[in-house]
């Protein structure tokens, strides 16, 4: 049996050459494109590797006002018509919020992509890690982006701090 193996192999290989035109076999000529490239753009970077830094003594420290300050100032203005009383409503809705900012509270907690725990975890946060809640659901899951960070995920409210604090 082994020999009639062998026997169709060699056959199936003899007929294979035959068809491919045999000893008279002369491959076909390709045709090469011939495709002329520009040099790339080159791009360099600084010869030394320190990063710049802004001293702290540069910088002039602006006193700090709070929003009633501001809102009483406007009204004055308004009140001897230096300026249009549609400025007030300008003013006020340039003021920003105050941020909710807190602290979390466990002792290593998870940041998720979603309100839930069935969503992926983004980072795991350490205790005292300092966030900005951005909003919180009915189910108790708040929208936190780190201070540090900002990197945006999701995590228990129950695991951050009070607001107070």
């Amino acid at each position: 049996m082994k020999s009639y193996v062998w026997l169709i192999f060699a056959l199936m290989g003899w007929v294979y050459y035959e068809m491919s035109g045999g000893a008279d076999f002369v491959p076909a000529e390709r045709q090469v494109a011939v495709v002329e490239l520009e040099a790339p753009e080159i791009v360099t970077r600084a010869d030394t590797t320190t990063l710049m830094s802004v001293s702290s003594s540069n910088t002039v420290a602006q006193p700090e006002v709070s929003d009633e300050e501001i809102l009483r100032a406007v009204a004055q203005a308004v009140a001897l018509d230096a300026v249009e009383p549609d400025v007030i409503a300008v003013v006020e809705a340039v003021v920003e919020p105050e941020l909710d900012i807190r602290e979390v509270a466990g002792s290593r907690v998870n940041l998720r992509m979603g309100p839930g725990t069935g969503f992926d975890v983004i980072t795991t946060l350490d205790g005292g890690t300092k966030i900005e809640v951005l909003n919180v659901d009915a189910d108790g899951w708040a929208n936190v982006s780190t201070v540090d960070r900002g990197i945006e995920g999701w995590m228990a409210e129950r695991l951050l701090s009070d607001p107070e604090t």
